[in-house]
């Protein structure tokens, strides 16, 4: 026993007197530096994981598969895309009643995708362009993204039997839309949160407080 107490000493001196450690590394370059293989057979915690100041070349995530629950290094380079991506539709000579089932061909089952933001457009990039009928109904139009067949379809559309209209005088007589999607890999986010319901009761004020998701 004495031994051993002994040998833990050793070992703490050498770890307090010794700034930087290496395990197969002669000269070790950082606090604790391993040239080797790590096996955790219990829980890692990374109290301050802090933020990583090197070249992304030489660097990868470790990531958790939902599906698969097995964690997998991410490599950007050979992925088909990146963490968040965004990506810019600009559809010319669109119909007047606009998109209503645009298949984007990306699997729901490995991306979640949103509409960021958009323009309308009259056909050959004019500034002219309206909303025909009556402006009582709202909301004018529609632009959502959904899930059909298992991929993201775009839909952006007049609401309530209207339609896009530009002038008589302009040529060509249709109307260009612009989306910016946003495309989220589900594998590089850590949960997603469900709707949350909360009931206005018709409050004049317009306020209200509800309990925060589940998991920001």
């Amino acid at each position: 026993m004495m031994k051993k107490n002994i040998t833990t000493i050793a070992i703490l001196l050498f770890l307090t007197v010794k700034a930087q450690v290496g395990i197969n590394k002669p000269n070790p370059t950082e606090m604790l530096d391993v040239n080797g293989n790590m096996k955790f057979s219990n829980i890692l915690y990374l109290e301050n994981p802090g933020v990583y100041l090197g070249s992304s070349s030489n660097s990868y995530l470790i990531v958790k598969d939902n599906g698969s629950q097995v964690i997998k290094r991410y490599v950007p380079e050979t992925s088909d895309y990146s963490a968040i991506n965004t990506v810019n539709y600009t559809f010319t000579g669109v119909n007047f009643t606009g998109l209503t089932n645009y298949d984007t061909g990306i699997p729901s089952s490995n991306y979640y995708l949103t509409i960021g933001g958009y323009i309308i457009r009259g056909g050959g990039n004019s500034s002219n362009v309206s909303i025909s009928g009556s402006n009582v109904n709202i909301p004018l139009y529609s632009a959502r993204a959904f899930i059909q067949g298992g991929t993201w379809r775009l839909k952006f559309l007049p609401n309530h039997s209207r339609t896009f209209t530009v002038p008589d005088s302009q040529n060509p007589k249709n109307v260009d839309i612009k989306l910016n999607i946003i495309v989220y890999r589900r594998d590089m986010l850590t949960t997603v949160n469900p709707v949350i319901n909360y009931n206005m009761n018709a409050n004049v004020a317009g306020t209200g407080t509800s309990p925060q998701p589940d998991k920001l």
